[in-house]
């Protein structure tokens, strides 16, 4: 989701316009991109968006925190970036009591979304933390959808499940992962 600061946007920020060659760019600093990631979420924008910045850990990280509050997940969630992990995308239950859940991204696949995508994987996740605290013995790939699709759209999750089962050589069932 390349988010660094409001300098290095992403074109996701830009209100949509026609042609998408203009730059655009906002004075640094770390408060001035969670406005503008605020008022992505609250207006739903949503399009297939370029990369426009390299992803660190702790861009996802503050990506991951601003998911959180949107979605009332009151847990801390500590994100990893790693070389292999054999479900791409994953959240873990925290390893001690009151710890943090373990979220862990595939550095290939991460680089291989759109902002969107990447904001989409993230709240999906999330949405797992979410049904977990709330509702622990109904754990399921929709109902995380679900959660998810508070914050995202339905079309990011319908493009990172298309890039998932791409990755994997499957196919799967869309109405299954996020109803009709």
């Amino acid at each position: 989701m390349t988010i660094t600061t409001c300098v290095d946007a992403p074109m996701w920020a830009a209100k949509r316009r026609t042609p998408r060659t203009h730059p655009f760019s906002f004075p640094t600093s770390a408060a001035c991109f969670v406005s503008m990631y605020s008022v992505v979420l609250q207006l739903g924008l949503a399009a297939e968006r370029p990369v426009t910045a390299p992803r660190t850990q702790a861009i996802v990280q503050e990506t991951v925190d601003t998911l959180r509050t949107s979605l009332s997940v009151e847990h801390p969630v500590a994100v990893s970036i790693v070389a292999n992990n054999t479900r791409v995308v994953s959240v873990a239950a925290p390893p001690e009591p009151g710890g943090p859940f373990q979220l862990a991204i595939e550095a290939i696949f991460m680089d291989s979304l759109t902002d969107d995508e990447l904001i989409a994987a993230l709240a999906h996740e999330l949405g797992h933390v979410w049904v977990f605290t709330h509702h622990p013995y109904l754990q399921t790939e929709r109902l995380a959808n679900e959660i998810a699709m508070r914050v995202v759209d339905r079309a990011s999750l319908e493009r990172v499940y298309g890039k998932m089962w791409a990755r994997e050589g499957t196919n799967g069932d869309l109405v299954s992962f996020l109803g009709r």
